[in-house]
């Protein structure tokens, strides 16, 4: 059986006028040069320096940019420590430790130096101890012995803040902005520089 030779595929504009198809490539220019132009407007359009939008303050998360979650902690000195409290006026820092963690224990000790360097009290310390063994008196004698400032916070973590911050490592640490927003995290263990880094999202440098 005689099979028929396979048709060439129609080429664009075949059987139209010279004229027809120069007003085609014209159109079609001008439609791609639109297309670039509005690319460019958008991207001109774009304010600089921002990558990515900041989730809103309204999101309760553990993220840069969430709400931190709410909670409630009375430390050594009986007072009793809230989000909104520990951002009163003021940028706050919570800590996740133990009393037995070394590294920790050194990145307070740095902490502790950044803060002197500042100078004053430009933001407010939460240390939140995590290991359900201790005790009030365990965080004393801990502040007494690494001469730890007084004007911190030290308290137990007893409002399940493990589970709230979905807590996996010690030297966990958060920094908030005075609407309670975070503006930096981490769970490396901290040096001098990690605080100069830490602390300068919220404006605060030496």
């Amino acid at each position: 059986m005689r099979r028929d030779a396979p048709r060439a595929p129609k080429r664009f504009g075949r059987g139209l006028s010279a004229s027809t198809k120069r007003l085609l490539w014209i159109g079609l220019g001008v439609g791609w040069l639109a297309i670039v132009v509005a690319v460019l407007i958008a991207t001109i359009s774009q304010p600089r320096g921002q990558t990515s939008q900041v989730a809103s303050s309204g999101v309760i998360g553990t993220r840069v940019g969430d709400t931190a979650p709410d909670f409630r902690l009375v430390d050594i000195n009986k007072v009793t420590v809230t989000r909104s409290s520990l951002v009163s006026g003021k940028p706050g820092l919570m800590f996740f430790t133990a009393t037995w963690c070394l590294p920790c224990i050194e990145g307070l000790k740095q902490l502790e130096r950044f803060q002197r360097d500042v100078g004053g009290s430009p933001f407010d310390v939460l240390v939140v101890f995590v290991d359900p063994q201790e005790t009030d008196n365990d965080l004393r004698a801990y502040q007494v012995r690494f001469k730890f400032p007084p004007t911190w916070h030290y308290a137990l973590d007893r409002d399940n803040m493990v589970v709230k911050y979905s807590l996996r490592y010690l030297d966990t640490k958060y920094v908030l902005d005075r609407s309670g927003v975070i503006r930096f995290t981490d769970f490396y263990p901290a040096n001098y520089n990690t605080w100069v880094r830490a602390l300068a999202t919220v404006g605060i440098s030496r």
